[in-house]
């Protein structure tokens, strides 16, 4: 019981790191939109210098990509990478659990094995039955 109210603080820690990630990944793109406005207002308002209104329309166009460009290439792939790592890592510690509580009531090594191996993906059970 304790090792899986552990289990799960961390579970609810990591959700907690992810989010400010998935969220970030959320608003970039919109306030790069709403940079395109600020830019596009600025180069409406400068519709008689055609140098300002060419640098207010770049800067439009340069606040869209930088909002598209942080929060699909940098944040959302960071927040889905977490995502990832924390359950790896609840897996193994689900996997210690199981074998902690096998060793405590007693099973044969054969058998805590064949629970352990339920938590290893196919291609790896694989390759350590070849090593064994």
């Amino acid at each position: 019981d304790v090792l899986d109210a552990e289990l799960a603080i961390i579970q609810e820690r990591h959700a907690e790191g992810r989010s400010m990630f998935t969220q970030a990944g959320t608003y970039a793109p919109t306030l790069g939109v709403l940079g395109a406005v600020v830019g596009l207002i600025a180069a409406l308002g400068n519709l008689n210098d055609i140098d300002k209104l060419g640098h207010s329309i770049a800067a439009a166009f340069v606040a869209t990509i930088l909002g598209i460009f942080t929060g699909y290439v940098l944040w959302m792939p960071f927040a889905n990478k977490l995502k990832i790592m924390s359950e790896q890592e609840v897996s193994q510690k689900r996997m210690i659990i199981e074998g902690i509580l096998s060793l405590q009531a007693g099973d044969s090594p054969t058998a805590i094995e064949a629970k352990l191996m339920v938590f290893i993906p196919q291609t790896e059970r694989e390759a350590l039955k070849g090593e064994g």
